[in-house]
């Protein structure tokens, strides 16, 4: 009887270790919950980096990534003493990290994740790639924690690459944790919590709120949000999208049509807060090979996960949201009942059916002349009607569907990938950040095909835009160079 006993104990014992986090931990993103996850492993002994991009250079900011901050980028951005200190005063749990002994690395991208694979068998151990503006860095870990958090849905309107359009997460930035922004009146467009939030933190810092501009035919956020707005003489037009952005090098004002008929009205403001929703920043495990699946409620691909956070790749989790970290958590700790967790419930309103109602408004408004793509200047009608980029000077011999036909029930009806390569969408040097996500949801709308029927574009490393001086010889030793072949000849010869 006793044997037995001992037995199972040893099993539970086992079990444990086996849910335990081991060895070097790399967590990407200081969120709330990539702090925490940081702290709760450091407390535990591990040996922990924290990862985080901001505060970012301007340049970096430049290609609307991970938020879209659109082209009106404020020159106080470029002291980097008073950015650093406002990005550190703002986030109480980056500081609580650096106090507890975690190896923080801010203004750091992570480009890149190398681990054993059926293309890759010769890596070792796991390893990330980073870089930041003194260089790069080749780190070798045992578990990486995704926590990236989201990233700006800005769908296109005519004039949304003027200076003064920007994301709602990007407005809220900049107000709270960057501290520069400069806009005095403000449009606002969607009623989500994200557009609260906007609106609270613009008021606080005295920027008039001119306009909030609703596609739907009820406040998106709830009636409390409905009457909180009313209080504060906030004019919110229901059933209206933004036609046009005016001005000529920044914004100026807009107009904005009524989708129950023609009318427009024109609105002075030299800002448009795009606060329609946000999606999950799925670029590192979607690049490293998770196996994902379409979420309606998030309107976007994510990660497969189990009941605490991993991957279908080893070692490998993914924080949905800050909420989402107690069963990781409880895994770091080593407890053996981190599966009781249940999994993440379900949104009551979707965001898919919210972003179909703004984008299907505005392209009923606007029309197929409105360049869905900035940088490769292609239209919704051309990217659609997949026609050739307009520098060949060529049309289509013959009109042409995206829709894939196959007997396979689970085949994809359209490919992104083939949409990108014939038309150009997504190929500029945003890699896709500002379009990609509208342009899914567009062909979906347009051809009557379910967003999961869809096959994304793929992401690859590196991920954001960096010098190629940072990394270009960064891990090269002595015998490399003395032993590296070229082809056709030998470097050196003895």
């Amino acid at each position: 009887m006793s044997g037995r006993l001992l037995r199972k104990d040893e099993d539970v014992l086992d079990h444990a270790r086996e849910m335990a986090m081991q060895g070097k931990i790399v967590v990407v993103g200081a969120s709330a919950g990539g702090c925490r996850v940081a702290l709760a492993a450091q407390a535990a002994g591990h040996d922990v980096t924290l990862v985080d991009e901001h505060p970012q250079a301007m340049k970096d900011m430049s290609f609307d990534a991970p938020w879209f901050y659109g082209a009106g980028l404020p020159s106080a951005l470029l002291n980097d003493n008073s950015i650093a200190q406002a990005v550190l005063e703002g986030s109480p749990e980056l500081i609580e990290c650096l106090e507890s002994g975690v190896d923080v690395r801010v203004s750091t991208v992570l480009w890149g994740a190398f681990r054993n694979g059926p293309n890759s068998v010769n890596v070792g151990r796991p390893r990330v790639g980073l870089v930041n503006r003194d260089g790069n860095e080749i780190l070798e870990h045992d578990t990486l924690v995704i926590a990236t958090g989201v990233r700006d849905f800005v769908p296109s309107f005519k004039g949304w690459e003027l200076p003064g359009v920007f994301g709602g997460k990007a407005g809220i930035a900049m107000l709270d944790l960057y501290q520069v922004f400069e806009g005095r009146k403000a449009v606002v467009l969607g009623t989500s919590e994200l557009a609260l939030r906007f609106i609270r933190s613009a008021l606080a810092r005295g920027t008039e709120i001119v306009a909030v501009i609703e596609a739907g035919q009820e406040v998106y956020a709830g009636p409390e949000a409905a009457a909180w707005l009313a209080e504060r003489g906030i004019p919110v037009h229901l059933r209206h999208v933004v036609h046009e952005a005016l001005g000529k090098t920044e914004v100026s004002g807009a107009i904005c049509v009524s989708l129950d008929g023609d009318a427009t009205f024109a609105v002075d403001c030299d800002s448009i807060a795009v606060a329609i929703a946000t999606l999950p920043n799925i670029e590192l495990p979607a690049a490293m090979g998770c196996k994902m699946h379409y979420d309606p409620g998030l309107a976007s691909w994510v990660p497969e996960v189990d009941a605490r956070g991993e991957t279908s790749l080893e070692s490998v989790y993914w924080l949905r949201d800050d909420a989402s970290s107690e069963a990781l958590l409880a895994s770091i700790k080593g407890e053996t009942n981190a599966d009781r967790f249940p999994p993440h419930a379900a949104q009551t309103q979707p965001t898919l059916d919210y972003i179909k109602t703004w984008i299907s408004a505005l392209h009923e408004s606007g029309g197929d002349d409105v360049n869905i793509c900035q940088c490769e200047t292609v239209t919704r009608g051309e990217f659609c009607g997949i026609a050739p980029p307009s520098y060949l000077g060529q049309g289509l011999r013959h009109a042409q569907s995206p829709i894939v036909h196959s007997d396979a029930a689970r085949a994809p009806r359209i490919n992104q990938d083939f949409m990108k390569r014939m038309t150009r969408v997504s190929m500029g040097h945003c890699q896709g950040k500002r379009c990609r996500d509208e342009a899914s949801i567009a062909l979906a709308l347009r051809f009557g095909v379910d967003p999961d029927a869809i096959r994304p574009a793929s992401y690859r490393f590196p991920l954001r835009p960096i010098d190629l001086a940072l990394i270009a010889d960064d891990d090269e030793s002595e015998d490399i160079r003395l032993h590296w072949q070229m082809w056709p000849y030998e470097t050196r010869q003895d």
